[in-house]
């Protein structure tokens, strides 16, 4: 089955892989071969791909859509980054930006929430990360 990563700067992963789960806006969401056809809502996390032979490949995904048809998985992410990339000191600077965003209308709320969610989510990654080293 092939999974296929675009970003608006690029492709960022396009590969034969065995298994793919995705952070879905909603919880984890796991794609297997002959998976019936699906449009999801991407949110932020951990992308995790299992590749032929069994080697697992972790990526950090972030916002967007995913769409899953004849065994072919596609996003469509604002964000898709190596997960290992992610350190705590660049997501702290993160979230500290996407704390100082103005709020001062219910939209500009509305948006610096999920960044604040997102920059939040991706300093506990860039934690786990720096732990286990």
């Amino acid at each position: 089955m092939r999974c296929v990563a675009i970003t608006p700067e690029k492709t960022v992963v396009d590969q034969e892989v065995e298994f793919i789960v995705l952070p879905l806006y909603d919880g984890e969401f796991g794609i297997g071969e002959n998976r019936a056809p699906v449009v999801g809502r991407l949110g932020a996390g951990e992308m995790r791909l299992t590749l032929k032979g069994g080697s697992v490949e972790r990526w950090w995904v972030e916002g967007g859509f995913v769409e899953v048809v004849d065994n072919a998985t596609t996003l469509l992410a604002n964000r898709v980054v190596e997960l290992s990339s992610l350190t705590v000191e660049g997501a702290k600077e993160e979230l500290r930006k996407a704390l100082s965003r103005p709020s001062n209308t219910p939209e500009l709320s509305k948006s610096k929430e999920g960044a604040v969610q997102r920059a939040r989510t991706r300093l506990r990654y860039a934690e786990k990360i720096a732990s286990a080293k």
